[in-house]
């Protein structure tokens, strides 16, 4: 028994370091062109360090336009499967954000096996709380904050937001609340473990539910990692400011293989349990697959563009 747990423990490692990118030959040429357009980029401050382990973002934002009239401000944290991904890799983002009356803020966080899950959230937590202190000298409105994450970024989002709500540990320090946020943007995200399709489906459907998760919290050295399951534990209607979050919107897409759509339905109904007031929409999109809108924009994709503009409007 314990080395039928041991092997699906290793093949949990591989799913981690293959599942996200089934194509990798087409992703190194996408790498050429994401580098020339980082390159290329203009209306970018580059390499800020952000916290004390020296993890950098970007800030984008045409100075040109706009006056002295600060401008609403978003927060991008890419997903990669915890492993892979940087701030280069979506520069199309931030431009976008930029050509489009927004300053746009992209971290590089720490990435596994370099750091565990508490490292990532310690990147994402002071990286918003950087934001929110020095945005304004960029300008951005830090009244006017929205946090953006697709995939594993979405996951990282959510499980940031909801321990530090939570005053909950992370590297051995207790995590104060953010300030308000005006809109949390998640797209495609996992945010329960047991609802991987391709981790679960690798590891065997026999695998128990709790097993899964014990496995992962091994693997990323934490032992919180579902933000549903924090979740999960606030008594009902006992958070009475939405979170601190003026609005939640969670994206999914139908041609999603990656992550089922339960996993947003499942979050959505328990904050709403724990939260009579919170805010949530959810936008369902026919016809894409799980990285139509992270691949479509680093490709100039108009139409996905043009859908990722109209979630930040709602």
């Amino acid at each position: 028994m314990q080395s039928s747990i041991f092997i699906k423990f290793l093949l949990l490692i591989s799913v981690v370091f293959s599942f996200s990118h089934a194509d990798f030959i087409n992703d190194l040429k996408d790498r050429k062109r994401d580098i020339e357009n980082y390159l290329n980029a203009k209306n970018v401050e580059r390499d800020i360090v952000y916290n004390k382990v020296d993890s950098v973002l970007d800030v984008y934002n045409n100075k040109n336009e706009g006056g002295n009239t600060l401008k609403p401000v978003v927060i991008f944290i890419y997903g990669g499967t915890w492993y892979q991904g940087d701030k280069v890799k979506f520069t199309r983002f931030g431009t976008l954000l930029e050509e489009n009356g927004y300053v746009g803020v992209i971290p590089t966080y720490t990435l596994f096996p370099y750091g565990g899950m508490e490292d990532m959230v310690y990147d994402v937590y002071t990286a918003i709380t950087w934001t929110f202190e020095n945005i304004e000298k960029y300008g951005g409105d830090p009244n006017r904050i929205t946090v953006a994450g697709h995939s594993a970024g979405a996951h990282l989002v959510a499980l940031t937001l909801f321990k530090s709500y939570n005053f909950m540990e992370n590297k051995k320090e207790i995590m104060q609340p953010l300030p308000k946020i005006e809109k949390a943007l998640l797209m495609s995200g996992p945010y329960d473990f047991d609802d991987y399709a391709k981790v679960k489906s690798m590891l065997g459907k026999e695998l128990k539910s709790s097993l899964l998760e014990q496995l992962v919290r091994i693997l990323f050295k934490t032992k919180d990692v579902s933000p549903y399951d924090i979740v999960k534990d606030i008594p009902d209607n006992s958070v009475d400011d939405g979170f601190n979050v003026n609005k939640f919107l969670f994206y999914y897409t139908s041609l999603d293989t990656t992550v089922p759509e339960c996993s947003a339905q499942k979050l959505m109904k328990e904050m709403k349990r724990a939260s009579e007031d919170v805010n949530i929409e959810y936008v369902y999109n026919e016809g894409y697959i799980h990285e139509a809108i992270t691949v479509g924009i680093r490709k100039d994709d108009k139409e996905q563009a043009k859908i990722f503009l109209n979630l930040l409007h709602q």
